[in-house]
């Protein structure tokens, strides 16, 4: 599902692009957090036009990006990276966020439980119960969690069973109302959600917490920030022109405060995010699935074995007819 918003596209611009960007917590916020951004692209020169077009489902992401419906697209670096390097796609600049007064260009995941769960206190734990994430194909929010937990043993849909809500505020939700055990979401969602009165930190318990200079609630290594792309189409000078204007925000600019967001520096290195999809067999790694005959369709199931029995016949009837 994607919504295409165009109130501050201008006609007399020379292009016009579409701006993909990842509405990991819902649409609407997706246009929250990005519109700004897009209009202070459009107020600082006179060449170009953007639309803004949020979009919830990865493979969809991907189709639009395949059929070059995309120019530019802001998203999580695991989607940037599999952009890059199925469709083209580069990486022009990395997000920064400031948290607590600090400035940073990675985050991580919060692993949680309920307070009260005295029975769930390390990765292990997870064994035999329900880990929640917002979707198969979630970064933040489902495998940096699952890097963890693979890490200490165990298999997801083998050891523990798996859910996906959508949203992260829906994972939260499933952990606190016991539909789920232990969730994933990315740093800072906890925090935020507190701020906002939906939950207490006092009912959560964050499994495994790092301290490594991330000032926010978390549970794994670190990872690089969201990614701003440029589709294979889009041309250098345009790409030079949206990172000069993006790398030289002011850092009072309401554009960032409406953002929720403390600017944009030159990518940093995305090796980390390689890294993990390969030790996940997932993502760029992904082993294709073997299907034997028990995975066939039923009608397979039945033609293949008449096909293979007339086959005889006609060899047979052949053959005989041949020896007279």
């Amino acid at each position: 599902m994607f919504v295409l918003i165009t109130n501050f596209a201008h006609a007399d611009r020379e292009k016009v692009f579409t701006v993909g960007v990842r509405a990991y917590n819902g649409i609407q916020e997706a246009y929250q957090m990005w519109s700004p951004t897009l209009a202070y692209l459009e107020q600082q020169q006179t060449k170009y036009s953007f639309y803004l077009m949020p979009v919830f489902g990865f493979e969809q992401m991907r189709r639009l990006m395949e059929t070059g419906q995309l120019d530019f697209v802001i998203t999580q670096p695991a989607e940037a990276v599999i952009l890059q390097e199925k469709y083209g796609a580069r990486i022009m600049l990395t997000e920064l966020r400031e948290y607590n007064g600090k400035t940073v260009s990675y985050f991580s995941s919060a692993v949680f439980t309920r307070a009260d769960r005295k029975d769930i206190n390390n990765f292990r734990d997870i064994k035999g119960k329900v880990f929640a994430g917002i979707d198969p194909e979630g970064f933040g929010a489902y495998w940096m969690g699952l890097k963890e937990i693979r890490d200490a043993g165990l298999k997801e849909n083998k050891d523990f069973k798996v859910v996906f809500t959508g949203t992260q505020d829906k994972v939260v939700d499933y952990v606190l109302a016991g539909s789920a055990d232990m969730g994933s979401v990315r740093s800072g969602i906890l925090e935020s959600m507190a701020k906002k009165g939906r939950i207490k930190l006092s009912d959560i318990k964050v499994i495994n917490s790092v301290s490594d200079g991330l000032p926010l609630l978390h549970s794994t290594r670190l990872y690089p920030e969201w990614a701003f792309l440029a589709g294979k189409n889009a041309d250098e000078q345009t790409v030079t022109d949206m990172q000069n204007i993006l790398t030289n925000i002011p850092r009072d600019s309401q554009v960032l405060k409406d953002g929720n967001y403390a600017g944009w520096i030159m990518p940093v290195s995305y090796i980390s995010i390689y890294e993990l999809m390969r030790s996940l067999d997932i993502g760029l790694y992904e082993k294709k699935q073997f299907f034997g005959f028990a995975d066939w369709p039923f009608y397979l199931k039945v033609l293949v074995p008449i096909a293979f029995i007339w086959i005889l016949i006609l060899l047979y009837v052949g053959f005989s007819v041949y020896r007279k």
